[in-house]
């Protein structure tokens, strides 16, 4: 469940492990940063964020780590920023991935990372 913890930002927090998702929502739509952990959270995060009614326009990653990288199709084909190094670093992270995958909570949907 998406929680509303200020006018116009909302935090879902993952059952595993307790990783959130925050949603701001900006002039133009929502900003979504680091959206989930596993599929079954990105499923529920992009209900939550259907059921606002405003398009998102954006996604932000704050650091590389893959639970941070990943994306859900629902929330659109959208620019997606990250911090300067993890921007530069998030293309060469296709050598870790095999190694990051095999940490990966069932469920988590690969097919969704950016690289």
């Amino acid at each position: 469940m998406i929680d509303e913890v200020a006018d116009g930002v909302w935090v879902r927090q993952s059952e595993w492990v307790w990783s959130n998702a925050v949603v701001v929502r900006g002039d133009d739509g929502l900003v979504v940063v680091d959206p989930g952990i596993s599929g079954a959270d990105l499923d529920e995060l992009a209900d939550d964020i259907e059921g606002l009614g405003v398009p998102v326009v954006a996604g932000f990653s704050t650091h590389l780590h893959w639970d941070h990288l990943l994306w859900h199709p629902r929330l659109g084909d959208v620019p997606r920023y990250a911090m300067p190094a993890s921007a530069v670093a998030a293309p060469g992270s296709a050598r870790v991935r095999p190694r990051w995958r095999s940490r990966a909570p069932p469920g988590c949907p690969s097919t969704s990372w950016p690289w």
